[in-house]
């Protein structure tokens, strides 16, 4: 009896140590991770208009890529959230490209926002708003993808509607949100090429 209860101990023991051994390596990993992450944010936000031939348009701009991660950002691309091109889009953003940006390094940009108010479907003579979405992919030295989402709200006539809360970087132009989310290169691929098989492609993770 002394011997089973010694075993059952020595079993309950070797679980434990087993559970901490994989914790611990969980914990280093995660900071390995951590050291190499890197986070990418826009600045340097502006509003003006531009005269095209006898139309004005409205012009948000950022002119400055920082990276605020421990990590340097490989092959940097800002784009706008949804590429399908429509026939009256609400608002263009160009593609910008950055092959590195290292930790704590601010790169010089021309980023252009132009927002087309005609074309915005949900149009009032009240005030019109507009969501803006950007979509940032960035990698790690670690192979991982990051994706930093940004949400901003501008409203057309920023003189006579305000926005209340929020940060408001240019005169009627806010960030509502701010998000980054990373995943595995290898698990990327593996969900590509999953996506591709009748039957099954509908359950894997989207993460283009």
């Amino acid at each position: 009896m002394a011997i089973e209860v010694a075993s059952i101990w020595s079993a309950i023991a070797a679980t434990f140590s087993a559970v901490a051994a994989i914790s611990i390596l969980r914990i280093q990993h995660n900071n390995m991770l951590d050291a190499a992450r890197p986070e990418i944010i826009l600045d340097g936000w502006s509003r003006k208009t531009r005269k095209i031939g006898e139309n004005e348009i409205d012009v948000i701009t950022f002119s400055k890529v920082i990276n605020a991660g421990n990590g340097s950002a490989l092959h940097v691309h800002i784009n706008k959230d949804d590429l399908i091109l429509e026939d009256r889009p609400e608002w263009m953003l160009s593609t910008k490209m950055i092959p590195i940006v290292s930790s704590n390094e601010k790169v010089e940009v021309q980023g252009e926002l132009i927002l087309w108010w005609k074309n915005v479907k949900s149009r009032k003579e009240s005030g019109t708003s507009l969501h803006i979405k950007i979509k940032i992919y960035c990698f790690c030295t670690k192979g991982h993808r990051h994706e930093t989402n940004y949400l901003l709200l501008a409203v057309e006539s920023p003189e006579t509607h305000s926005l209340g809360g929020g940060d408001e970087v240019a005169p009627g132009v806010m960030i509502c949100s701010r998000t980054t989310n990373s995943v595995a290169v290898w698990w990327l691929k593996l969900c590509i090429r999953l996506a591709k098989i009748p039957k099954i492609g509908k359950y894997v993770p989207d993460y283009s």
